[in-house]
This record gives C-alpha cells, structure tokens and sequence, in this order.
C-alpha cells in the first residue's frame, strides 16, 4: 500500500486566502449597497419630505410639524417613472398635487405627494 501525501500547507493557505478575499468582497458589496439607499427609500405614506442638505436632487423625511416639511407622502408605488410617466400616475391619485421619483441607486419608487 503507497503512503498517503500530508496534506500541503501551501493548499491551505490558498483556501484562507481565497475565503479571505470573498468575505472582504461581500462586506465591501453590503456596504456600498447600504450606503447607496437614499433616506427616502425608507418612508412610508404619511411621512413628510424636504429637499435633502447634501444633495439637491434627493429627498429626507422629516417630521411633518416641521416648517422644513415640503411633501407629504399620499401614496408609495414601487417601480421606474419618467418624469412624464411620474406625473401621469399620480394624477390619478386623489389629493396628490405634486410626485417625488427616485431611481438608480437602491429600489425605484414614485411617491405622489401633497403640502403638508
């Protein structure tokens, strides 16, 4: 009967390394899936918005007592709209006088909003 081989150090310290970079590519991929969510991902009907302060573009929630308050949330539906397709749908929404799309990094949403 032939001897077995020791198993080789060097294959190893190959799996380490090979686990090693595919923990770290996993953590670099949850950080920058997280840090793209914008904050107005997050709201839901009833919330309030203002124009975010790093951004122009993006919006935050804040509280509706707020005089920051801009929008109030009637409506969330999930999905990408143009600012043409955005404004037709939210036309049909009783009360909405105003939309808020969001697309690109995170979920593409429509909110359809009213003044707070």
């Amino acid at each position: 009967m032939p001897p077995t081989a020791a198993p080789s150090r060097f294959g190893k310290k190959f799996l380490l390394r090979i686990g090693g970079f595919l923990l770290v590519a996993i953590i670099i991929a949850v950080g920058k899936w997280y840090l793209g969510k914008s904050e107005a991902e997050s709201a839901a009907v009833g919330d309030c918005l203002k124009p975010a302060s790093s951004s122009s573009d993006r919006m935050e929630v804040v509280d509706c007592s707020s005089s920051e308050a801009e929008a109030k949330v009637i409506k969330k539906i999930d999905g990408h709209y143009t600012q043409f397709t955005a404004e037709a749908e939210c036309r049909k929404v009783e009360g909405a006088t105003g939309f808020y799309a969001e697309t690109g990094k995170g979920s593409d949403f429509l909110f359809c909003t009213k003044k707070p």
